[in-house]
């Protein structure tokens, strides 16, 4: 299984980080876990066929995790693509699909079949070898899902935004790499929205990964990322990085 960050920025316009995306890479798949402003590129920029892209993950309406949604669905049917996209997302995908595809974009109603299903808070779906496991997350007043991928004895956590919220940290207990948001420094924030440093670190020694990558990450914590890390290690032997686009792991 082959994981590949597409992007680990925010809405904050950052030179080097483009919006939210990962792709999980195995033998027979390619599937997409958000979609931000800049994935696309990032895709292309990676030599990867989108033509064999036919699962999209959304964890979260926000645009920084979806903006790329619709660009995406316009290459692809330029493209001659032919088979049915698959798209998950939280209930709320039902509303944002319709202000696409009923009131903004309805020329693209036609153009590209796309299959929606709604993940529930604790859903399990099968993509052949590949097991998704969701859970909900704790991201203000948005209905959101953190994603566990589980192919041949390996997982992966994406957490996409959240605050540190109990049904995350059981989802990714023994996981072999989780990526997690690390939004913003220490301090005093909003409650109930993003994870900082020291709260990623409980969230570490609580699940006990073998590998931590921290993306979603505001300019001011990429700025502050050697004292970041030395945070989030302090009470863990699992390797953490800061995430960076295009980087990629095996498992």
């Amino acid at each position: 299984m082959k994981v590949t960050l597409l992007g680990t920025g925010t809405s904050q316009p950052d030179p080097e980080r483009v919006q939210s995306g990962v792709l999980i890479e195995t033998s027979g798949k390619k599937i997409l876990f958000d979609v931000g402003s800049g994935v696309l590129h990032r895709l292309v920029q990676a030599n990867i066929d989108i033509a064999e892209i036919e699962d999209i993950f959304i964890s979260h309406f926000h645009i920084d995790h979806c903006s790329d949604f619709l660009t995406l669905c316009q290459t692809l049917w330029l493209m001659g693509y032919k088979k049915t996209l698959n798209l998950y997302g939280p209930p709320t995908m039902k509303e944002w699909s319709r202000g696409i595809y009923d009131v903004a974009f309805q020329y693209m109603r036609e153009k590209l079949l796309v299959k929606q299903t709604i993940l529930e808070e604790n859903d399990a779906l099968y993509l052949d070898d590949v097991i998704i496991s969701t859970c909900p997350t704790t991201h203000g007043s948005q209905q959101s899902r953190a994603f566990k991928i589980e192919h041949e004895g390996k997982s992966v956590v994406f957490t996409s935004d959240t605050a540190p919220c109990p049904e995350v940290v059981e989802l990714a207990k023994g996981t072999n790499l989780l990526i997690h948001e690390c939004n913003w420094l220490d301090g005093k924030h909003p409650t109930g929205v993003h994870t900082s440093p020291s709260e990623l670190m409980s969230i570490v020694e609580k699940t006990e990964p073998k590998k931590v990558v921290l993306v979603h990450m505001w300019p001011e914590v990429i700025n502050a990322q050697k004292e970041v890390l030395s945070i989030v290690k302090m009470r863990t032997d699992a390797e953490v990085f800061i995430g960076e686009d295009l980087m990629h792991f095996t498992l």
